[in-house]
């Protein structure tokens, strides 16, 4: 009933007790309005004024002690039944109208409290409102007596079972509302994996699709850049035989038909690497050694680039399922393209470390703190590699679509090497994603899953 801010907030039982209080306020108010006996009102004023005062007390309680809200309400049914009986009393027994009160009491008992509460009321009421009458008018009608407080039983019970039928209709109109919105959140999340299902089948269909047309543009233009390369060694050995000038002339000339020939010659041989990827071979590999080597291959290039390489791997990580060869040239290549958005020098972080639950919500390590490289003991297992770079990061409007096949922001880039990449990711039923960092530079995460026990190291 009570919010963490201290502020009260309404509940079923405080309206009851609000509303309790007011009509009993109010029929009491009501009933006053009937002219008093003059040896009545030195009793019923200082009586009123008496419920007035527990009616500020009762709620004082219940906000002192909310959690004992249903409590202080059932115990205080027997406080209101006492109060009106004194009134009945003290303003003439069976002659006086406050019994109407009794009736009040019982109906509001029913509507909230049920059919059983309502009957215990109405038989309280009625044993009070005898005693009352007995002892303000000794030679009362037992007549209109009984028939009152028969009406209190037969008002109770109605109201308690209309009262009963309304509550389990809610709570039945309740739990086929929790079914419905139950069966709505199942039919959403399948809505959404039928559209990612979607997806990734029309992705791999133009993968396929890209792949089969690669293949072919490379192969076809493979062979006359093999003529071609083939005819400039022989044009080179030609050339010896002119004059000085002319040869140092015509040698630049074949010297930059050989390099562009050699540029040629290497985005068809990554075309026809995307278009042939083969299934990965997986095998039991340690991720430590296979990030090592590949640091030690790398770090003379990106040293030329004045980028630094740190790698940060703790020790003891065991070995999973992956294809060692794909996971290297994965990885490569997001160096790589780590250390080319760095155009002016940095720093790439590759790291490795255990996680546990769904990719989408594995936690991000602290670098400020040391990894842990303990094994997680519960959950879906994953291996995450990141490799961030202090770089400018992507741009917002590119997140989306730098995985594209051919999509590509550098100068001459084929836009295949993220698509190799994730591809290779794909085939280990793992993900590659990509997010800005908060202090700037991006972070490519390549997680990889422990398959289904098959190697727990």
């Amino acid at each position: 009933m009570t919010a963490g801010n201290g502020k009260f907030l309404p509940t079923e039982e405080w309206s009851f007790a609000v509303l309790r209080a007011l009509a009993m306020l109010g029929g009491m108010v009501a009933l006053f309005l009937v002219p008093l006996r003059p040896e009545h009102q030195p009793h019923l004023l200082p009586l009123a004024w008496a419920f007035v005062a527990y009616k500020v007390l009762l709620f004082l309680a219940i906000r002192a002690w909310p959690e004992r809200l249903r409590l202080l309400l059932l115990g205080t049914v027997g406080l209101d039944l006492l109060f009106v009986s004194l009134f009945v009393w003290f303003s003439g027994g069976l002659e006086s109208h406050f019994y109407l009160l009794f009736y009040l009491l019982v109906a509001l008992a029913a509507v909230h409290f049920g059919p059983g509460m309502a009957l215990g009321t109405a038989g309280g009421a009625g044993v009070l409102y005898g005693l009352a009458s007995l002892v303000g008018t000794p030679a009362a009608d037992w007549h209109h007596l009984s028939s009152r407080v028969a009406t209190f039983f037969l008002l109770g019970g109605a109201l308690g079972f209309i009262s009963q039928r309304e509550r389990v209709a809610r709570a039945e109109a309740e739990r086929l509302n929790e079914e419905l919105q139950e069966h709505q959140s199942r039919l959403e999340k399948a809505y959404h994996e039928l559209q990612a299902t979607q997806e990734r089948l029309v992705q791999s269909e133009r993968l396929a699709t890209i792949g089969q047309m690669s293949a072919k543009v490379s192969h076809e233009v493979r062979n006359p850049l093999g003529s071609i390369s083939l005819n400039a060694e022989l044009l080179e050995d030609e050339l010896q035989a002119l004059p000085g000038d002319r040869r140092a002339e015509a040698a630049g000339l074949l010297a930059a038909i050989r390099t562009q020939v050699d540029v040629l010659s290497a985005v068809t041989e990554e075309y026809l690497r995307f278009a042939r990827l083969p299934r990965p071979k997986l095998e039991a590999a340690a991720v430590a050694p296979l990030i090592e080597e590949l640091a030690a291959f790398v770090r003379g290039e990106l040293g030329g680039r004045r980028v630094r390489l740190d790698v940060v791997v703790p020790d003891g990580l065991p070995p999973i399922r992956l294809d060692p060869g794909q996971i290297h040239q994965a990885l490569l290549n997001l160096i790589r393209n780590a250390a080319e958005a760095m155009p002016e020098g940095g720093t790439v972080r590759v790291t490795a470390r255990w996680t546990v639950g769904p990719p989408s919500s594995v936690s991000r390590p602290d670098h400020s703190q040391a990894i842990d490289d303990r094994r997680p003991e519960t959950g879906d297992r994953y291996m995450e590699i990141s490799v961030e770079d202090t770089g400018p990061g992507v741009p917002p409007e590119n997140l989306d679509r730098i995985f594209e096949p051919f999509f590509s922001t550098k100068d001459g880039g084929t836009g295949l090497g993220l698509a190799i990449a994730r591809q290779i990711a794909a085939d280990h039923d793992g993900t590659l994603t990509c997010e800005n960092g908060p202090g700037g530079g991006a972070a490519f995460r390549l997680t990889l899953p422990l398959q289904d026990g098959r190697d727990d190291g």
